[in-house]
């Protein structure tokens, strides 16, 4: 059985340091690095690769905490309408996703640049750093599961219990791994980010089944699923749409020369 580690590591004065926010810092900056990387790895600009995943970013953390609010805990916007702007109370893995996905395809169409790869780099980014953040969210407890006497069960104070943080990041380190070896052959664009949705779904869907009833504020279910449990058939849905267009599709070359499909610079004046 695995100990209940406090989530404050210490206190500056009267503000608690807790190690959920120094390993979710982490994990945005670590995979910032990690998605530039894999981004000149495919041939795309350093520079539009880092200007993309600061926004998709922010927008991730903003829709996070809008989907914690609207679709697990309303009732907090009738105690509180303002709970809304508290982007610091309350996080959804899958409200991140949607809003980095918004704003990933606001700036593809707005600055014209090639969504696939884009996509590929950020899956190969996101992966370990999820690693990070999912540790984080297991130092915060913010995820107990049903009570258990698995060996990889969470003393809790009321007893033992699953642990989702931890048992996602345990998952996240063998989808991580089956993702950076599918990439060492150059694929199709999309075939990675494809194939990121495809593992992870039906782990999340599984992992759901396993959260905490017994506890103040359980997640809610709609027709007997969790509101991430929905996410995960819309995700395997996307995740296979994308490997199938993948499939047989050339690795991204890198932008067009000038001349190939491409308008050429005006000749400088007299």
């Amino acid at each position: 059985m695995i100990p209940y580690f406090p989530s404050v590591l210490f206190e500056i004065g009267d503000y608690p340091i807790h190690a959920f926010g120094i390993l979710v810092a982490a994990a945005v900056v670590l995979g910032d690095r990690w998605v530039v990387r894999q981004g000149v790895r495919m041939g795309l600009d350093a520079q539009d690769v880092r200007f993309v995943n600061v926004r998709i970013v922010i927008g991730g953390f903003i829709v996070s905490h809008l989907v914690a609010v609207l679709a697990y805990h309303p009732e907090q916007i009738l105690e509180s309408p303002w709970v809304l702007l508290s982007f610091w109370s309350g996080l959804s893995s899958f409200g991140g996703f949607l809003g980095a996905a918004l704003t990933f395809v606001w700036l593809m169409r707005r600055e014209k640049l090639p969504a696939l790869p884009f996509a590929d780099a950020i899956a190969l980014g996101l992966a370990p750093a999820w690693i990070v953040g999912r540790i984080g969210c297991f130092t915060a407890h913010d995820h107990p599961g049903r009570k258990t006497d698995f060996f990889l069960a969470v003393a809790y104070p009321n007893g033992a219990r699953h642990d989702l943080g931890l048992y996602e990041a345990i998952a996240t380190v063998f989808i991580a791994a089956a993702l950076y070896a599918f990439a060492r052959r150059r694929r199709g664009p999309g075939a990675i980010i494809g194939l990121f949705a495809t593992v992870y779904a039906p782990v999340r869907f599984a992992l759901d089944f396993l959260r905490a009833t017994d506890v103040v504020r359980p997640d809610p279910r709609y027709f007997g699923l969790t509101p991430a449990q929905w996410a995960c058939i819309a995700c395997l849905a996307v995740g296979l749409g994308l490997l199938r267009r993948a499939l047989g599709q050339p690795p991204y070359a890198g932008p067009e020369p000038a001349g190939v499909g491409r308008p050429l610079a005006p000749e400088p004046g007299p």
